[in-house]
């Protein structure tokens, strides 16, 4: 009795997992995507544009950069991608997860779904402190904008599997950043909350009470007043208006 219960929860449990993996990695994959059409990376575009019109005509063109977007243009659809075969792995696991909402065995009641819900909920809230990217050590963080749009990529794959299997992703959503609001979540780790207070505190405002930044009324930022090489980062990238704005849609 024992080791058909032990059985039938390690299958739920092992396939829940690979459908959590699956989309784990269609969530990477969405997130390299977004990070692509971040500003930062327009510069490269423009710089490209410029040094084209000055380039001497005996000169080789210069290697194009590959644009966003298009590695949605097909050429053949027999050709399938990588993210082809994810969602077709995810969508054959998916409605094995979702043919019975309910295993009976024995007098005891299984629900596949709940063990998929219970893998999203623990990767995402994993996943939502990986991206912040802090390092102590080198005093590095990710841009609350930019995380922020990390997120929101993250959040739209995960909507769409309400697509493929009866489970209640915003009940996953409200669980895993309602817990990121606070100083640890359920399991005891730091959270968004916790880092960027460490870091706002302790690294920016320190060098501010030293003098080294300030804050400028025209701006409505703090601002760095020495060279860029001095600090790992400038203050106005992190404390203007948009960066708290995307932090405090983060954290509340």
């Amino acid at each position: 009795r024992e080791r058909s219960l032990s059985v039938v929860n390690m299958f739920l449990d092992e396939m829940a997992k690979e459908a959590k993996n699956i989309i784990t990695a269609i969530c990477d994959e969405q997130c390299k995507m977004s990070d692509k059409l971040l500003p930062k990376y327009c510069a490269v575009l423009i710089a490209q544009a410029v040094n084209r019109k000055k380039k001497d005509k005996n000169k080789k063109n210069p290697v194009e950069i590959e644009k966003p977007g298009k590695e949605s243009y097909r050429k053949t659809r027999e050709n399938l991608t990588t993210m082809d075969k994810l969602h077709m792995a995810l969508t054959e696991l998916c409605y094995a997860i979702n043919y019975s909402s309910t295993i009976n065995v024995w007098e005891y009641t299984f629900s596949p779904r709940e063990y998929l819900h219970q893998h999203l909920e623990n990767r995402f809230a994993r996943a939502l402190v990986g991206m912040v990217m802090y390092n102590g050590d080198t005093s590095e963080i990710a841009k609350p904008s930019e995380l922020l749009l990390s997120v929101r990529a993250y959040m739209n794959v995960l909507q769409t599997v309400e697509n493929y299997v009866h489970i209640d992703i915003t009940r996953v959503f409200n669980n895993c950043l309602l817990q990121q609001t606070q100083a640890v979540d359920s399991h005891g780790e730091k959270t968004i909350a916790a880092l960027y207070i460490t870091w706002y505190s302790e690294v920016l405002l320190r060098r501010v009470s030293a003098g080294n930044i300030c804050y400028s009324m025209n701006q409505r930022a703090f601002v760095s007043l020495t060279a860029e090489s001095v600090f790992p980062f400038n203050a106005e990238e992190y404390s203007d208006v948009n960066e708290l704005r995307a932090l405090s849609e983060l954290i509340g």
